[in-house]
């Protein structure tokens, strides 16, 4: 009896993915949630407090494991009307802006001066970069991202009417949302202020290169001047995105 060379190496791959089992027996094999927090401003803000949306339940990292917070700041959780919200309390924080990156050719010995960042907008440097904060928390288990409403914790939202406009563009389920946020801060008049909050769910391995799955939600609010009072965040939440 004749086999072919494609028939041989099909029958290879089969054998292989018999051996390897199921993803959560694969040495790879982690789940973690992440949340990140991006606040970009074109002008200082002063006597600034931010309650920020904070998923629950069951997402219990330590608060040293908060990465990016700016110097001078605060940071703790906080519970309003049985809602927990990330708060972030400084009395300024002051926006920071890049030069362009520098080219330089291999081999390359007197290298360009690299342009140090400043607190306003120049030609010299023109990218103003977020505040960008990040915490991960590793819950020792599969987290559920097919149905992450069951189990799993959320950032605290209510479904909105219409369609998606950041996530979901692959054919995930996909719905529109809301967030409660609070934000107090003096500046100038013409300061434009956005904040992005990002929160994920996922399982990862390695298969022939890296695979999983995941959950997301990610809302945004952009505001121009000084702030005090409760606002709500737009965005959306993606759930059995990627393999199973």
């Amino acid at each position: 009896m004749r086999i072919s060379i494609p028939a041989l190496l099909c029958i290879a791959l089969l054998i292989t993915a018999g051996c390897t089992g199921s993803p959560e027996s694969s040495d790879s094999y982690k789940s973690r949630y992440q949340y990140d927090l991006d606040i970009c401003f074109t002008e200082p803000l002063y006597n600034v407090t931010l309650l920020l949306p904070y998923p629950a339940p069951g997402f219990d990292p330590l608060l040293s494991d908060l990465h990016g917070l700016p110097d001078g700041s605060s940071a703790e959780i906080i519970t309003v009307d049985d809602t927990p919200f990330l708060s972030l309390r400084a009395e300024e924080m002051i926006p920071r802006y890049h030069g362009m990156p520098i080219a330089i050719d291999p081999g390359e010995e007197n290298l360009p001066p690299t342009v140090p960042p400043s607190d306003r907008y120049s030609e010299e440097t023109p990218i103003l970069r977020p505040i960008s904060v990040r915490i991960q928390y590793d819950p020792g288990r599969t987290i559920q991202t097919k149905h992450p409403q069951e189990t799993e914790p959320l950032l605290p939202h209510t479904p909105s009417e219409g369609g998606c406009s950041i996530l979901g563009l692959q054919g995930e389920p996909c719905t529109a949302i809301t967030s409660h946020v609070y934000l107090s801060y003096d500046s100038s008049p013409d300061t434009s202020v956005e904040v992005w909050v990002r929160f994920s769910g996922s399982n990862e391995w390695w298969n022939f290169g890296w695979t999983g799955n995941s959950y997301t939600q990610l809302s945004s609010i952009q505001l121009t001047g000084p702030h005090d009072g409760w606002s709500e965040m737009h965005g959306d939440m993606v759930v059995g995105s990627g393999r199973y």
